[in-house]
């Protein structure tokens, strides 16, 4: 290596803080993108696609299944985005 050319670029490394931030970040656009691409294909389920009168109980079994994880999934980001919140706050008082 020549002397006079430049030094590759070295990444600054990371504290605790901004890779607990990152991680955060990425499961709460991760859970997020799940969770609105399930209500959407739920949308379109039902707008777009033909029902019957009767529903089929194969459809009221996927129905069953998928509610209580919609519910578990939105709990989850509300979980993640308030204790990402109350934890700086906490940190802040002290």
């Amino acid at each position: 290596m020549d002397s006079n050319s430049p030094s590759p670029k070295r990444r600054k490394k990371l504290s605790a803080d901004e890779i607990e931030a990152r991680t955060r970040a990425i499961l709460i656009l991760t859970l997020a993108g799940v969770l609105g691409f399930s209500v959407i294909a739920i949308l379109y389920g039902l707008l777009f696609v033909y029902q019957p009168e009767t529903q089929s109980p194969n459809d009221a079994a996927f129905l069953k299944i998928l509610e209580p994880l919609m519910f578990s999934i939105g709990g989850a980001l509300t979980g993640l985005a308030a204790g990402g919140a109350l934890g700086k706050r906490r940190d802040d008082d002290e």
